[in-house]
């Protein structure tokens, strides 16, 4: 038997659901947190932003799990040009560091 679904434009994404309910549910640094994520996803490369996330922000410090050590060297060497794109993008300066770990998000 087929497994037959109708297509019906009423029908939103999970990504979109969860990235609201996050917004909505957690304290004020998670929601900056949320935004440098938008902007992480929209402004780096797929090959980046697959392997590699924000996971916590605090005091300026953005912390990001990577799947990969070879990415993690690359994204050492790009950390400045990260931080840079980052306060750009968002209009005011919000990161100085950029701490990368290997891991699972």
């Amino acid at each position: 038997m087929k497994n037959q679904r109708t297509k019906n434009s009423q029908y939103v994404h999970i990504k979109e659901v969860l990235a609201s309910v996050i917004q909505n549910c957690r304290k004020e640094s998670n929601a900056e947190l949320a935004e440098i994520r938008k902007i992480w996803n929209a402004e780096l490369d797929k090959a980046i932003t697959d392997h590699a996330q924000p996971t916590a922000i605090k005091a300026g410090t953005l912390l990001v799990i990577v799947k990969s050590s070879t990415l993690t060297h690359q994204l050492r060497f790009l950390a400045k040009d990260i931080i840079h794109l980052i306060n750009t993008a968002s209009g005011h300066r919000r990161l100085s560091e950029l701490k990368i770990k290997t891991g699972n998000f």
